[in-house]
């Protein structure tokens, strides 16, 4: 049986495997916050100012841009093994040099489990587009209210490895074929929608 990973889901499984499992496995529904209806607003803005502005191109020569270029909120999906990966990426620039994958977020810190989640839309990129560009991949993530770049990294095979190992295990996890670890970070606990609905039993904040 085939089965479908979001590359959002990377960031949500490097918080916490337990919480991951309580969410994507066991269909415990997460309430809307306020934060996440102002996130997605923001993003819908932004996607509206960049479509005034934007000059249609094809394909061909957004890849072959020699001076920076954006398109953004590009939806990519590959099949690896027998599964899916899918993932919409905030924005993706180029110019002569390389590819740059962009990710934004509120407050934007780089934890591991972000970092895989702009890890997966290189991949992403990869699969569906290496045939067409030789450029280099550059993951980037960006905090998305002061537009202040907080991390780049090229995409090297050893982060695709590391890719590959993470989604590996979450597809055991929604399979059930391995126990979800919880983690072991109390200040996750006390911030965690899990432990705040009571329904955590491993929760460190109790």
């Amino acid at each position: 049986m085939e089965t479908k990973i979001y590359a959002s889901w990377l960031s949500a499984h490097g918080y916490c495997e337990y919480k991951f499992y309580l969410q994507y496995v066991e269909g415990v529904e997460v309430p809307r916050t306020v934060e996440m209806q102002t996130g997605s607003e923001i993003h819908e803005s932004k996607e509206e100012d960049f479509l005034k502005e934007a000059e249609p191109a094809t394909l061909e020569e957004f890849l072959n841009s020699t001076k920076y270029t954006i398109t953004k909120e590009v939806f990519l999906q590959t099949k690896f093994e027998n599964n899916f990966l899918m993932g919409k990426v905030d924005e993706i620039g180029i110019d002569k040099e390389a590819i740059y994958i962009i990710e934004d977020k509120p407050r934007a810190r780089a934890y591991d489990g972000v970092k895989n989640q702009i890890y997966a839309y290189c991949y992403l990129f990869k699969r569906n587009f290496s045939d067409k560009t030789p450029k280099p991949i550059y993951a980037i993530l960006r905090d998305r209210d002061s537009n202040i770049e907080v991390w780049k990294e090229a995409f090297t095979l050893k982060n695709e490895f590391i890719l590959q190992n993470n989604l590996n295990r979450i597809k055991k996890i929604l399979k059930k074929e391995i126990d979800p670890i919880p983690t072991d970070n109390q200040k996750k606990c006390m911030a965690c929608i899990m432990h705040k609905l009571n329904l955590c039993k491993h929760s460190l904040a109790r």
